[in-house]
């Protein structure tokens, strides 16, 4: 009317976990985008000025009311912390619970809330326990016992019962990632494993069962899981509802291995059923030897990689599927090829000087 053209609302996003390898790539994803401001939320914050940080204690509900009760723009809450937990040890269902539930009871009275987003992940269905179903589908009944997936969930559904807000969750599946400080990291951890059989003159050998070998899984490259969460929050279709977020593909390890073992220049190997915690305890001699041959990063390799993580990630012997038919259907068609992940995060840890 006046010639004046305002500006389209921005949306503020409060990212719970941001300094972590998922709320990164919800940060950048959103950042990118144009139209975010965003906040991240650590116990720790990096020492950096690139955005806004809020070091909280989200376990700690007096410390959310001191640190939080004061965001009142924030419009989304994208929520990827979790309570510190050893590899191979239940995580605390009632610790990561009240995380949740304190981040969202302080910010709901004051905030322009639209919208809560909490990550959770493919144990909804309980393969971890033994084979289930396939393919694994959002309607498929919960696992039996307590996870903090369910009670986040519960407490999301009876919070925003009436409310201004909505909610969604996601549910990956082994994460994968091209960063290179964070230790529980499978295509990192593969690719450390084939310098060591290398040096040591060994082929790679798959470090499962044959039946393991065999077996269909799959993965979530996480900045594919950072667009879906993000188009999860914005089409209010998704509302009230959890989603898989996987590559779309669902090889078996015996597909892969031959092709991941070219990469380093070795040969494949046979299925060994070897526990990775036990045969890298005395490695870390070899692996500096590696770093020294070849100049890379001064690293310790039981600081680089999580050996147990490998051990759950190699140790199913059904198939692990999970549908993405209900986000196909309702518009979100994006895919990758897991292969195609692989190479490029070899390449870029090469790059990076951690592998040679």
């Amino acid at each position: 009317m006046n010639g004046i053209t305002r500006a389209p609302p921005r949306h503020v996003a409060l990212i719970a976990g941001a300094s972590g390898l998922i709320g990164r790539r919800i940060t950048e994803h959103l950042r990118s985008a144009g139209d975010w401001d965003v906040i991240g939320l650590a116990r720790n914050p990096p020492a950096t000025h690139a955005m806004r940080w809020v070091g909280v204690d989200l376990a700690d509900l007096e410390d959310c009311r001191r640190k939080l009760a004061g965001l009142d723009a924030v419009t989304h809450v994208f929520y990827a912390a979790r309570f510190d937990h050893p590899e191979g040890k239940p995580e605390s269902a009632g610790i990561n619970a009240a995380m949740l539930r304190n981040l969202v009871t302080v910010l709901e009275p004051a905030a322009r809330l639209k919208h809560v987003h909490a990550v959770h992940g493919s144990k909804y269905y309980g393969h971890q326990l033994g084979p289930v179903p396939v393919p694994m589908c959002e309607d498929t009944p919960r696992a039996q016992g307590r996870n903090f997936y369910f009670e986040q969930e519960d407490f999301l559904r009876e919070r925003s019962a009436g409310a201004r807000w909505t909610y969604s969750t996601s549910r990956p599946h082994s994460f994968c990632d091209p960063a290179i400080d964070q230790p529980r990291s499978l295509g990192l951890l593969i690719a450390v494993f084939a310098a060591i059989q290398r040096e040591l003159g060994l082929a790679l050998d798959f470090p499962g069962s044959a039946a393991a070998f065999e077996a269909r899984t799959q993965f979530t490259d996480l900045a594919l899981l950072a667009r879906a969460i993000a188009w999860m929050a914005a089409d209010p279709r998704c509302a009230n509802q959890g989603f898989n977020v996987v590559n779309g593909d669902h090889p078996r390890w015996s597909q892969l291995w031959p092709r991941m073992a070219s990469c380093f220049g070795l040969a494949p190997g046979v299925p060994r059923a070897i526990k990775l915690a036990e045969f890298m305890r005395d490695k870390g001699q070899v692996w500096d030897r590696i770093v020294k041959q070849h100049g890379l990063r001064a690293t310790r390799v039981d600081a680089l990689v999580l050996w147990p993580y490998g051990d759950y990630q190699f140790r199913p012997e059904w198939d692990v599927v999970s549908s993405m038919a209900k986000a196909r259907a309702l518009g979100f068609h994006e895919a990758v090829d897991s292969w195609a992940m692989f190479a490029r995060q070899f390449e870029h840890y090469r790059a990076s000087g951690v592998v040679p």
